[in-house]
């Protein structure tokens, strides 16, 4: 018997006529496993009590029955086992009667033509209810476990209208919204006055909660008043209904930062702090060499500590000054500078790259060079990245388009390609150490490339968004304000890159 075409495995028939059960077992055959037979209740009691049954089939009067009858008396041992109820009458009462004790199903025993083809409907009928059910109540089991994962995570998730309004959220999402004091509910309701370049940001989010289509992302960071900051992520629904509802994530990612302040202070503190002493030890070094015979042993170890200060000088010398990023450079020094020339030389660089491709790699930049406070080797390698990472995800005949904008308080630096996209889930974890995306495992890449883009920007106390959709391409965009954080060195330090 195929495997496939079995609804029960294991069968009770409870029938107290022997030619009756014969043609039931005959009718069964094609769509059971195995069928157990008695003929009393209390015959059955023991069966159920020893065997655990997929399914049984009863007759609805039994010469043992009590007053409960056939269908309580089994519903009393096997409170859950699927009962199907065979009756001789054909008054539609008695199968009521039947289906409100507990069978799940009745049939009139006539035993004509047609009976096998009505018992198999019945039971196939029966099969499917209880897979429905089994799978509904799988379904509220992982609703209610996803439901209680959303409201204990860290993370704030909520389900928001287009008009900005929270239709649900979880507590980390209460406590972002108490965090900017959003009373109304309504995400478009952010005080602009609370968060860094407000004006901009809020209309960047109304924009997108406008217009993100369905099965697009777009990620921003949100820094408040004092030491307030959170990623925030946007997704639309991709099959929209009457209304296009939005999920949107948040991080509180305040301690991150402070981590981020704290690192660079020490590295900054430490760093130069020690070229004090070890500067003073060298002078000394180079006074008691002086003065000490050339063979004598303290002049052996005076050279050996000298050479030590020396090394470590250079260490740190070496530690502060290295500008190439490519050598796991830390520090990088902000200056005014032209980035028309650097975004023109990035870009005709991947020229012949693209043409080879059959893609469109362009540019389009203010009429009026705009000049921005960079570091002109972090600038152009955030630049190098985005457009490379363009131009390998970018199909043939496609397009990459490289944009220069002022804003208030810096500039904007967009690359947009028209390639594959990606999920909502993907955008959560792009800019982390050796991410690949699943659909591109085919491609090269070691996985730190935007890591590097993120690094570089925070460096520069920027901030970098992506709007993406599976089959519709993605955007970067890159603030970089007129006024980096640089220490008083000229310097601002990208953390976490080696």
């Amino acid at each position: 018997m195929n495997d496939a075409s079995v609804l029960f495995k294991e069968v009770l028939l409870i029938e107290d006529e022997a030619p009756h059960a014969l043609l039931v077992q005959r009718a069964l055959r094609s769509i059971v496993g195995q069928i157990d037979t008695c003929s009393t209740i209390a015959a059955a009691r023991e069966r159920l009590a020893m065997h655990r049954y997929d399914l049984v089939v009863s007759d609805l009067n039994l010469p043992d029955m009590q007053r409960e009858g056939a269908v309580g008396a089994i519903r009393g041992c096997a409170a859950f086992v699927p009962l199907v109820v065979l009756t001789s009458s054909a008054t539609v009462a008695d199968g009521v009667a039947a289906m409100r004790a507990g069978a799940n199903d009745f049939l009139v025993k006539n035993f004509d033509a047609t009976f096998r083809d009505v018992l198999h409907l019945a039971l196939s009928r029966l099969r499917s209810a209880i897979d429905a059910e089994r799978d509904r109540v799988q379904v509220v089991r992982d609703r209610d476990l996803l439901r209680e994962a959303v409201e204990n995570s860290n993370d704030g998730l909520a389900v928001v209208h287009r008009d900005g309004r929270v239709r649900y959220c979880n507590s980390a999402f209460n406590s972002f919204m108490d965090t900017f004091k959003l009373v109304g509910r309504n995400i478009l309701d952010l005080p602009s006055s609370a968060i860094e370049r407000g004006e901009e940001v809020i209309s960047k989010v109304r924009e997108r909660f406008a217009h993100l289509q369905p099965g697009a992302v777009w990620a921003t960071e949100l820094v408040g008043e004092g030491d307030a900051a959170f990623d925030l992520s946007v997704s639309a629904a991709r099959e929209p209904g009457e209304e296009s509802l939005l999920v949107v994530w948040v991080r509180d990612i305040r301690e991150k930062k402070r981590r981020e302040q704290l690192q660079r202070d020490i590295l900054s503190t430490t760093t130069h702090d020690l070229k004090g002493p070890l500067g003073a030890i060298s002078v000394s070094c180079d006074v008691l060499l002086d003065r000490a015979s050339s063979d004598d042993r303290t002049h052996a170890l005076v050279e050996r500590i000298a050479a030590s200060a020396t090394s470590a000088i250079h260490l740190i010398d070496e530690f502060l000054s290295v500008r190439r990023l490519e050598e796991g450079g830390f520090v990088m020094r902000p200056y005014s500078q032209a980035l028309s020339p650097m975004i023109h030389k990035v870009v005709e660089s991947y020229a012949l790259s693209a043409k080879t491709r059959g893609i469109n790699l362009h540019t389009a930049l203010p009429a009026e060079d705009l000049a921005g406070c960079v570091d002109g080797l972090g600038f152009e390698r955030v630049l190098f990245n985005l457009v490379s990472n363009a131009i390998k995800f970018t199909p043939k005949g496609g397009q990459v388009r490289v944009e220069l904008e002022d804003l208030s308080g810096g500039v904007l630096l967009r690359v947009a390609d028209s390639g594959s996209g990606m999920e909502p889930s993907d955008a959560q974890r792009l800019f982390s150490r050796y991410t690949r995306l699943a659909q591109h495992a085919g491609v090269s890449g070691t996985g730190l490339g935007l890591f590097i883009v993120k690094c570089i920007v925070s460096a520069h106390g920027g901030t970098i968004d992506v709007t993406s959709a599976l089959g519709h391409g993605t955007v970067f965009e890159v603030f970089l304000p007129d006024v980096p954080p640089i220490n008083e060195r000229g310097e601002v330090l990208c953390l976490d890159f080696a």
